[in-house]
């Protein structure tokens, strides 16, 4: 290893170990589990029986949802002082939009790669499908795709992403990075789904994710407390082994959540798209560019779905 790699990630690994890292993740853990715990009283409210039968109904809940988490996003921004830009990108930038929304669509395919091998689904579904539109983009499915894009959004980049930026000052590969692990986390389904973003924006923060989360953010605080009070390697590194066993059982919770190949596929999937909406948004600095990326895995996934609904039905 080069002299200044080494000094890079002895740079990278003592700003993850900073303070500022465990405020931020501790502000957003809590501010993530507050939006699961939002959702969760409005559902409760509005459908108790989760029946998700009345269009009004879950024009009224996603508006509800999508309110709570505006507030929540604007709130924490104005609070911790960060920005959150919405400019339409700069000619300079839109070059890589477009590589992003591009490689966004071949993501996409990844999760539906299985599904599609096991049911037939051939390219003729695929352009019959697109053909009709309308069998595709009902008033439901725009309605559940109007809060996923823009809670995606406000959820991994205006929390997640805007939260690290401030933590990490400027080590933006770091942030990207850490934004991509944290949110395939945070993302990760505790049921396989393909195509269907009924709940809106991935977020599966309760139970045992949630503890997993707490526990690694007390044990980053504890590391960061070796770290400022502590001057000795040997204990230092002691200190790190709490670290290293909430990120293994975050892992674990994980892999057992993904249960198969094809789980293991939607949830690499999922994180890969966060990563290239967080490398987006890093490179333009509008949130105009994440929306993007979202809409089109969004678009390009109903597609999918359809096309392999139609396939394995005979259509």
């Amino acid at each position: 290893m080069s002299a200044s790699r080494a000094t890079s990630l002895r740079a990278s690994l003592g700003t993850l170990l900073g303070r500022p890292t465990a405020v931020e993740l501790g502000a957003v853990v809590a501010l993530l589990v507050g939006v699961s715990a939002y959702t969760v009283a409005v559902d409760a409210a509005l459908d108790p029986y989760f029946l998700d039968s009345d269009t009004a109904l879950l024009l009224v809940r996603s508006a509800l949802v999508l309110a709570g988490m505006g507030v929540l996003t604007a709130g924490y921004a104005t609070w911790r002082g960060y920005s959150l830009p919405v400019s339409v990108p700069e000619q300079d930038d839109r070059r890589s939009v477009a590589a992003a929304v591009a490689g966004t669509a071949l993501l996409a395919l990844l999760p539906f790669s299985l599904l599609a091998s096991q049911t037939g689904t051939g390219v003729a579904h695929v352009v019959s499908t697109v053909a009709d539109p309308g069998g595709v983009f009902t008033v439901r499915t725009l309605i559940r795709l109007s809060l996923f894009v823009p809670g995606m959004v406000l959820l991994y980049h205006g929390i997640v992403q805007g939260a690290l930026r401030h933590a990490f000052d400027d080590h933006r590969r770091l942030t990207v990075a850490v934004t991509t692990l944290f949110g395939g986390y945070l993302a990760a389904p505790t049921t396989v789904t393909y195509g269907s973003f009924a709940g809106g924006p991935w977020l599966s923060l309760w139970g045992d994710r949630a503890a997993v989360a707490v526990l690694f953010v007390l044990a980053l605080g504890v590391a960061v407390a070796a770290n400022r009070r502590v001057d000795d390697d040997r204990l230092h590194a002691l200190a790190r082994l709490p670290v290293l066993a909430a990120l293994a059982l975050a892992v674990l919770v994980v892999a057992v959540a993904a249960d198969s190949l094809g789980g293991a596929l939607v949830v690499v999937t999922r994180a890969a798209v966060i990563g290239v909406a967080a490398v987006a948004y890093d490179a333009a600095d509008s949130l105009l560019v994440p929306g993007a990326v979202y809409a089109t895995f969004a678009v390009v996934s109903s597609v999918l779905y359809v096309a392999t609904l139609a396939a394995a039905f005979g259509g």
